[in-house]
């Protein structure tokens, strides 16, 4: 213990120096104590974030816990100045929050490298044939804007390049901190922050573009959204998902139109109902596929339609196994076999299955609710089951997403993709079980169609509601709630200086504790994620469009209305409650894409059921007998599946524009590269020719042969 206690007291010092030296800036200071000062009681939680002191020569923020062992701290610190030097990190303590923080930048020159080892995309110079190329430190030349280092790299693309190569930083052989011992080679940044040693690692906002894209995105409802602008700030995966929900909003206009008149204007043809049925799953073809070209379009706008292929990816940074010579790099790389694997996947799969089975308890639970209120309840809790069951739905949602994460972080899976890939099938899995099993369960074996209308409005809008809520008013309140507390606690530490100003005391005695920083306020707001639970939700949402609003034609203008709100609501999260995420390039939707096609299919089969069960084929044909309904039934499914494959095949997958813009610009790569090589080797000539004046011409070379 002694050794450890001394251990302790030789690493404060050093530390409590480092914290000493931190960049200031006396305009800032003047400006942060003239607000605070004269603003008084006045300070509003809603303004503390913008009038924070901005934090600078910061691209990516590293924050310990409360309660960290300050050698702990040192020792991460030292590994990281030693191991990329060219990293520059600055220490400093909050003072507000007492944490340890770590301010991590770098120089344009080691952002040029790591851009390049990133195979980051950038735009060429018209005269070297314009687009997006890889960037490359020997042609760097060729790329536009590269004069200018202070605007050839956005705040984004620096925040990424330096979250690479903190990533970077491996351990070696005998590394441990704390009670983590170190696996040669692993990440110890990333690990350190999965086991709670380090607790957030974050970029900071850029507050004057994010003003603009409050102004430009959340305030505007009629507007289309500023694509360009979000990918420049949150990145390629981000403005895609909004690129997604927003075509998807507006391909629900003509759904949710017909179904206002189907509602409203039924006049009991049974033969409208067969049409609108089969009008909803081609709706859902034709959608998706125009969605798979539009998509195309936006990766070609992002820059992103030839990413790289995965054999040449890097491994995650948590990716553990024995360490090996990569068969593609040669460098060394964690492998983790197949086998050990697929031992896995005999625990997660029966968990998985141990999931399923309590929805199905609990769905049973509720229907048996429901019996007992509508035989003794009073009428005016009929509605109460059918919310519970809504309910339930939502946290179980919930808590297995936990369970999800923790199964998949155990199956170890080496890229990023197929790590998220995974966790979205597990995803999709239960979720589809659990927000259709009780509409299947009431549709094919209660088969009460008034019951599934029912339970169908209560689970769409339960879920909107609560979705909403938990998405968006909840962060908001609860960063509300802390930045309230913030701005009390400087009211009392305006008033200590107050008070020491007026006995002629020096105002730096407190200026840590009046200054609060940008840092210091984001730290505080809580983590956004990712889109995966943006996207499970609109998931199930297209689900109840295309399989159930045969029974429900409102559904698509619930779900309409629904993402009018949603569209502004997730952009109001990202840009107030949440902290900034780092930036992912992506080509499109992922395996949603796939999700949703099968989705589709499946669409197909449920609505010819529904049909068949409804008793409609009866009212067309009174003498048809129930083989006749059954032959019937797979006739129309299997006629509808034909249209289906017909309008997949006709809809061209990448529009011929693209494709003729992207032979264009090799064309133009290739010609600028041809002239580049003749002009080196006509400087070459020249310098050769200079150098020796007697030596022969081409001309009197060829004279002599």
């Amino acid at each position: 213990m002694e050794g450890v206690n001394l251990r302790k007291r030789s690493s404060v010092r050093p530390l409590q120096e480092l914290t000493k030296k931190k960049s200031t800036d006396s305009e800032d200071r003047r400006s942060a104590l003239y607000r605070f000062t004269s603003a008084g009681k006045l300070i509003l939680t809603t303004n503390l974030w913008y009038n924070a002191i901005p934090t600078r020569n910061c691209d990516v923020l590293v924050i310990f816990p409360e309660k960290i062992d300050d050698y702990d701290v040192m020792w991460i610190y030292n590994r990281i100045t030693k191991r990329a030097p060219h990293l520059e990190v600055t220490v400093r303590r909050h003072a507000n929050i007492p944490v340890y923080a770590f301010y991590i930048t770098t120089t344009f020159e080691h952002l040029l490298q790591g851009a390049e080892d990133l195979n980051m995309r950038k735009r060429l110079k018209q005269s070297h044939g314009g687009g997006w190329k890889e960037f490359n430190v020997a042609e760097a030349k060729m790329f536009s804007n590269i004069e200018n280092p202070k605007e050839f790299f956005t705040a984004r693309e620096r925040q990424t390049i330096v979250y690479k190569m903190v990533q970077e930083i491996r351990a070696e052989h005998g590394d441990s901190v704390g009670r983590l011992i170190l696996m040669e080679g692993e990440s110890i940044v990333p690990k350190c922050l999965s086991k709670g040693i380090i607790k957030q690692v974050l970029p900071l906002h850029s507050n004057p573009d994010l003003k603009k894209l409050e102004k430009d995105w959340v305030q505007t409802f009629l507007r289309p959204q500023p694509l360009d602008e979000i990918n420049s700030y949150f990145g390629v995966k981000i403005a895609m998902y909004f690129a997604w929900l927003g075509f998807y909003t507006r391909s629900l206009i003509i759904p949710a139109c017909i179904g206002v008149m189907f509602y409203f204007f039924d006049t009991g043809d049974a033969l409208s109902q067969v049409v609108f049925a089969i009008f909803n799953i081609i709706w859902g073809t034709v959608f998706l596929e125009a969605w798979k070209r539009k998509s195309q379009e936006y990766a070609y706008r992002f820059g992103t339609l030839d990413l790289p292929n995965n054999l040449v990816k890097e491994p995650r940074p948590l990716y553990r196994g024995d360490y090996q010579p990569s068969p593609v790099t040669g460098r060394l790389e964690p492998h983790y076999p197949a086998w050990k694997r697929r031992l896995i996947y005999c625990i997660t799969i029966p968990i998985i299955l141990i999931c399923i089975s309590v929805v199905f308890a609990v769905m049973l639970l509720c229907f048996k609710l429901q019996e007992h209120v509508n035989k003794h309840a009073p009428k005016w809790t009929v509605h109460f089951p059918k919310l519970l069951l809504a309910l339930s739905v939502s946290v179980m949602d919930d808590i297995y997403k936990k369970i999800a994460i923790r199964l998949n972080d155990w199956e170890n899976y080496r890229l990023e993709e197929t790590h998220e890939n995974h966790l979205i099938l597990k995803m999709i899995l239960f979720q589809f079980v659990n927000s259709f099993l009780s509409l299947f369960y009431i549709a094919f074996y209660l088969q009460d169609f008034q019951r599934l209308k029912q339970q169908l409005v209560a689970l769409l809008i339960v879920r909107q509601i609560v979705g909403n809520i938990k998405e968006a008013l909840v962060p908001y309140v609860m960063q509300k709630i802390k930045l309230y507390q913030m701005s009390k606690k400087m009211e009392k530490i305006e008033q200590q200086l107050l008070e020491k100003s007026n006995k002629g005391r020096d105002e730096n005695e407190l200026e840590d504790k009046t200054m609060l920083t940008q840092a210091e306020v984001e730290c505080q707001m809580k983590q956004y994620e990712d889109t995966l639970e943006d996207y499970a939700e609109m998931f199930i949402q297209f689900g109840y469009v295309i399989l159930f609003s045969s029974a429900f034609p409102l559904a698509g203008l619930c779900a309409l209305f629904n993402n009018i709100v949603e569209i502004r609501s997730d952009a109001f999260k990202l840009c107030s409650s949440f902290q900034r995420p780092f930036s992912q390039n992506v080509r499109g939707i992922g395996e949603w894409q796939f999700a949703l096609e099968t989705l589709g299919s499946i669409g197909i089969i449920v609505n010819c059921g529904l049909l068949a069960l409804s008793g409609i084929f009866q009212k067309i044909y009174p003498e048809i007998t129930p083989v006749g309904v059954v032959l019937v039934t797979v006739i129309l499914e299997h006629l509808i599946f034909a249209i289906k494959i017909l309008v997949q095949e006709a809809i061209p997958d990448v529009p011929e524009w693209i494709e003729t813009e992207l032979a264009k610009l090799e064309y133009r790569r290739r010609t600028a590269y041809t002239e580049a090589q003749l002009a080196k080797v006509q400087t070459t000539n020249s310098i050769v020719a200079n150098d020796n004046p007697t030596s022969n011409t081409p001309e009197e070379v060829e004279t002599s042969l």
